[in-house]
């Protein structure tokens, strides 16, 4: 039972006055005629997401970044947080770090602090996010449509590189620039969501999901749970050439940890994008399309490639 099954039957509870609950990148609350709140909460725990030794900046920056995230996937504003804090006992320089690091990205997101708990016991993150998000314009997964183009905000696979980086061979290693390895390293410590992109592109947008488990197993949730699937090109993928040098498609495609954005999108909305991204100065790029094969495909050269796993899963 991975953590998905482990919601479905015990936690998927009926919604009598959320206007979507259980789902989605957020829950979806009526704020008046015109918006939604977008309400969502992600926990980081100790030797799961973080060792005792991870720079506490860049966590506080992380565990505010990977909750806006969801807010920026339903095209919504993120505007406020609560924090939840488990610390075994106060340690001064590394709470004023920590306290850095979230103030710095709640800047940077012009998100506000309002509350939140403290307690003693084995260290766990925990960040609610309320945004807000106009009602005519929110994007949800079940609004994808057969035939939409699938689309990503930028180049994925940095943040696996960083995280796997001692497990892959030291031929391919070898390979690996010090840019390209500084740049997965900044990639895992301090994900930026793309909240200006999807901000200006939303009304070209049906569909919409974070990629924090990996592109492979997050595609899912848009494609098949709506009844339909994928066919998806990686030679169109946006990533560092190292990965097809030393063929590691199946790192990018499911390690995870990106905080981009997957999307679907008519059309006649290609130009569209594509100019906005360009406008932009980002990498992202149309990757495939939808389909009503209910089933996801790859091909790597026009050929079909066989994924060993398709991302990550708590208890999977």
């Amino acid at each position: 039972m991975n953590e998905f099954d482990l919601i479905n039957k015990y936690f998927n509870f009926p919604t009598v006055y959320a206007d979507l609950g259980i789902g989605d990148d957020a829950a979806l609350i009526s704020k008046n005629k015109n918006e939604f709140y977008a309400i969502s909460v992600d926990t980081l725990n100790l030797n799961h997401h973080f060792t005792n030794t991870s720079d506490p900046f860049y966590l506080g920056w992380k565990s505010l970044a990977v909750n806006i995230s969801d807010i920026v996937a339903m095209g919504g504003i993120p505007r406020y947080a609560l924090l939840s804090l488990s610390i075994v006992k106060p340690d001064a320089s590394w709470l004023s770090k920590f306290a850095k690091g979230l103030r710095a990205c709640a800047k940077k997101y012009n998100v506000e602090l309002i509350g939140g708990d403290t307690n003693k016991g084995s260290p766990s993150i925990s960040i609610t996010i309320i945004g807000d998000v106009l009602k005519k314009s929110v994007l949800r997964r079940d609004k994808v449509q057969v035939n939409d183009e699938i689309w990503l905000t930028n180049e994925i696979g940095y943040a696996a590189l960083h995280f796997h980086y001692n497990k892959i061979p030291q031929k391919n290693r070898q390979a690996i620039s010090s840019y390209l390895k500084k740049s997965a390293h900044e990639n895992f410590i301090k994900p930026m969501p793309p909240l200006n992109f999807i901000q200006k592109a939303k009304n070209f947008i049906n569909g919409a999901i974070d990629l924090s488990d990996g592109l492979a197993g997050d595609l899912k949730h848009i494609s098949l749970k709506n009844g339909f699937g994928a066919e998806i090109y990686i030679d169109k993928i946006p990533m560092h050439k190292w990965f097809r040098e030393n063929n590691f498609y199946e790192l990018v495609l499911t390690g995870g940890e990106d905080y981009q954005i997957l999307f679907t999108s008519h059309k006649k909305n290609h130009n569209k994008i594509n100019n906005l991204l360009k406008k932009l100065s980002m990498t992202g790029a149309m990757i495939g399309y939808v389909s009503n094969k209910k089933r996801i495909q790859y091909k790597l050269h026009g050929q079909p490639f066989h994924l060993s796993k398709d991302g990550f899963r708590h208890f999977g």
